[in-house]
């Protein structure tokens, strides 16, 4: 008895084993009457996340202003340069000095006649102080103390004079050294002296150049995609040899390209980053930058949050069109999908589809529209959501279907 039980087990498992192989036969073999079927061996669900589409290019680091410093021509000759190239400056810090020889001069005469002036001062007081005495000596309601007193007056009169000429003398002597003083030219900036012109008389150059200390980061890109660029873009930079990121935003985008046109080459087009406080971004601080610093450029051309997404193996592009294989009911439907942006290894499809169905990642020219889906069960842990793809009456008419047509 026990035997018979075990033969009757072995014809079930090989008629079941002859059945299904039967069926695959069927739906896959080429000379088989019945239409044929797609194996789903990889299929997914579309995930709903953040993209963005970005331009990557390079750049370098320059200063985000410059002071230029000219040579007045009207103020004479130079002296001499008071700075050096590198130096730090800050506001009032001398840069250069013009030749004062006419003001030295005048100066010089000035106080020449000052210090005559201040001898006969000197004199006059000592007399007026002798006629006060002799005055104060003579007997009183005289005429000798009258012509003293008279003496002394005329005396006082004629030094008042010479006080006020003196004041003169001052005030002449102040707006020389004025202008002595302005013929030293000082920083009305912050930054540091980032060049200084070996011909130091040519007017039409910058004399001495002042860059900023803030930084800001200069790029190019062509003019295939300068088009896609735009204020206040969001951007990150990358320092070689660094490990963390700087961030910034667009804030100026060139108009004329770099160089000279070409019919051979496209043009680029010059723009400049502002670059964002760290402090208040990351725990890092900012690292210190030379100003020519080449460094890599990520900019952030469009954005989107919950797109839904596939793996962008899963399109079939056919004559322009974009198409995603859903697998309904057990079946394809070939549905045409709108794209939209790529990032990574993954597509975004703006229209078409929804974020619940489930779609074949690798599609072949051999697909069709309304073809049987095979789809691999995971037999440790069945999913209901994928024994539902397939109906109970399409298993057995595929099944039947297999059985007879293979006949």
């Amino acid at each position: 008895m026990k035997g018979e039980v075990t033969v009757k087990r072995a014809l079930t498992a090989v008629l079941a084993i002859g059945l299904i192989g039967v069926q695959f036969y069927a739906a896959f073999a080429d000379d088989s009457r019945v239409p044929k079927s797609a194996y789903a061996k990889e299929w997914t669900k579309p995930k709903q996340q953040n993209v963005q589409e970005t331009i990557k290019t390079t750049g370098f680091t320059a200063p985000a202003e410059r002071t230029f410093i000219y040579y007045d021509p009207q103020r004479g000759a130079i002296d001499d340069i008071l700075v050096k190239k590198g130096q730090p400056v800050q506001p009032g810090t001398p840069l250069l000095r013009y030749r004062t020889d006419v003001i030295d001069r005048e100066l010089a005469q000035l106080t020449s006649k000052q210090q005559q002036l201040g001898m006969q001062l000197s004199q006059l007081s000592e007399e007026i102080e002798s006629y006060q005495s002799m005055a104060a000596a003579a007997p009183e309601n005289s005429v000798e103390k009258q012509q003293w007193e008279e003496k002394a007056k005329e005396a006082e009169r004629e030094k008042m004079e010479l006080e006020w000429q003196q004041q003169q003398y001052e005030q002449e002597r102040a707006e020389l050294l004025k202008q002595k003083e302005e013929q030293t030219v000082e920083s009305t900036v912050d930054g540091i002296v980032e060049a200084i012109d070996p011909n130091p008389s040519n007017p039409s150059r910058p004399l001495i150049t002042i860059a900023s200390h803030t930084i800001v980061i200069q790029g190019k890109i062509t003019e295939s995609l300068v088009g896609k660029l735009a204020i206040g873009q969001a951007v990150t930079i990358r320092l070689p040899n660094e490990a963390n990121e700087l961030s910034g935003t667009v804030s100026d985008i060139g108009s004329f390209p770099i160089n000279e046109p070409s019919f051979r080459q496209q043009s680029e087009y010059p723009f400049t980053v502002h670059l964002i406080e760290q402090a208040e971004r990351a725990p890092k601080p900012q690292p210190t930058i030379p100003f020519g610093y080449h460094v890599d450029i990520t900019i952030v051309t469009k954005e989107k949050n919950g797109a839904i997404t596939v793996p962008a193996e899963a399109v079939w592009r056919e004559n322009n069109r974009a198409y995603i294989y859903v697998i309904r009911n057990g079946q394809l439907e070939k549905r045409r999908v709108t794209l939209g942006m790529k990032q990574g290894n993954r597509q975004e499809i703006e229209q078409g589809l929804t974020g619940e169905e489930y779609i074949m990642v690798h599609p072949s020219r051999d697909l069709k529209q309304g073809m049987n889906v095979w789809m691999p069960l995971e037999t440790n842990k069945p999913s209901k959501e994928t024994i539902q793809q397939v109906r109970k009456r399409d298993m057995a008419k595929y099944f039947l279907e297999g059985v007879f047509g293979a006949f």
